[in-house]
């Protein structure tokens, strides 16, 4: 089956790793072509433009003057190639992209599933501009795909059939991501610990510093964890537009000689700092333009390398992380909750190793890779009719 995935930007080394991770393997299971270049797509992957040039300047003059894409010239292009490469469907990542393309996708007759992923389901700006695009893309659509059940009731109550949403976690890689040599499979828990050191100093945060993942509250609770763990350092891994803000709140604090603010890494160095690193913080929020998670990637991989993680009841985290069992979990904005079970861990090794361990197994049940794509596998292949059900 041909299917065509689109993608917002041709391919960003540091961020949407799961859209990366979805195309490369569903090249797998399917014949995939991928578009990229915007919301409304407008290029292969090759770089090739969709349209004609006369034809994509006449789309770029309707989009900056008149703030449309609805129209003969915007669409044109992918009509086009949707029916000179046979497409059979069309998974479209993100609802703004899935309000874009369901025009084109109905004049050929081919299937639509959108894959929402955070932002396009929360975020008041764009569900004020979209919300009722989102109804007629909906109505269309074959299948609707949520990140999360929080995502999932979201979806539902902006008007989508309850029977088109499907809830599909992101996949993690549970091979690349794996248990350090000191939790390594084999070992028991007497070994394990008697190896391990008895206060743990290094806590790891991975992702953007955005207003949803709220930096800067990890590191207050981080501060006040030092007076008890003094030996402690937190990595904090990622750049964005509070990247500044969070390295200025830890000079105010005294505190950035205990805090290393790496800029982004690639995939293969956050691998290493997962296998290094005994605990894994995040105090992600519903920011105040109502921007929320879908389920964090990063909460995800470092779960599958065996650490526990302290984190808040936010979107798809509070399925991700089984509070008490897999890690901790507090209200939004309780720092102090926060800090209380990162003291906690750092203390107790035997209880950061079960949790470690226990983080681990969940992820092998109910996150790995091929569980989740060999779901989307079968959505897209209902999508297309080539599955009875």
């Amino acid at each position: 089956m041909v299917v065509c995935i689109t993608q917002p930007n041709k391919g960003n080394v540091y961020s949407e790793t799961f859209i990366r991770q979805q195309i490369d393997e569903l090249k797998h299971k399917f014949e995939v072509k991928v578009l990229y270049d915007n919301w409304l797509p407008q290029r292969e992957q090759s770089g090739k433009l969709l349209n004609p040039l006369p034809f994509f300047l006449m789309h770029k003059a309707c989009k900056n003057l008149f703030h449309s894409e609805d129209n003969f010239f915007s669409l044109y292009g992918i009509i086009r190639y949707l029916k000179q490469s046979h497409i059979q469907v069309m998974l479209a990542n993100y609802g703004v992209s899935g309000v874009k393309v369901w025009k084109a996708c109905a004049q050929v007759n081919v299937p639509l599933v959108v894959h929402f992923h955070g932002f396009d389901a929360f975020h008041y700006p764009t569900l004020k501009r979209y919300g009722t695009a989102y109804r007629e893309m909906f109505r269309y659509a074959s299948y609707i795909v949520a990140v999360s059940e929080d995502m999932h009731k979201q979806l539902t109550g902006l008007g989508a059939d309850e029977k088109k949403v499907v809830t599909i976690p992101y996949g993690v890689d549970i091979q690349r991501f794996r248990l350090p040599d000191r939790l390594s499979v084999g070992k028991s828990t007497e070994a394990i610990t008697s190896t391990s050191s008895t206060t743990a100093s290094l806590f790891l945060a991975v992702g953007r510093f955005t207003a949803k993942k709220a930096p800067h509250l990890t590191i207050k609770a981080f501060h006040r964890v030092l007076p008890h763990v003094p030996a402690s350092k937190l990595i904090m891994v990622g750049n964005g537009e509070l990247f500044d803000q969070c390295k200025l709140l830890a000079r105010e604090l005294k505190i950035n000689d205990h805090i290393v603010f790496t800029g982004a890494l690639s995939h293969d160095d956050i691998v290493k700092l997962m296998q290094q690193a005994h605990i894994f913080v995040q105090h992600s929020v519903t920011a105040p333009d109502g921007d929320k998670e879908g389920t964090p990637v990063a909460i995800l991989e470092a779960a599958a390398s065996g650490l526990p993680v302290v984190s808040t009841f936010h979107a798809g985290i509070s399925e991700a992380v089984v509070h008490g069992q897999t890690g901790f979990l507090v209200q939004e904005g309780d720092v102090e909750s926060m800090a209380k079970y990162m003291i906690q861990l750092a203390q107790d090794q035997v209880l950061r190793t079960h949790m470690g361990m226990a983080a681990r197994k969940h992820m092998e049940q109910h996150y790995a890779k091929e569980k989740q794509i060999e779901k989307l596998s079968k959505l897209l292949l209902e999508a297309g009719g080539r599955l009875n059900v």
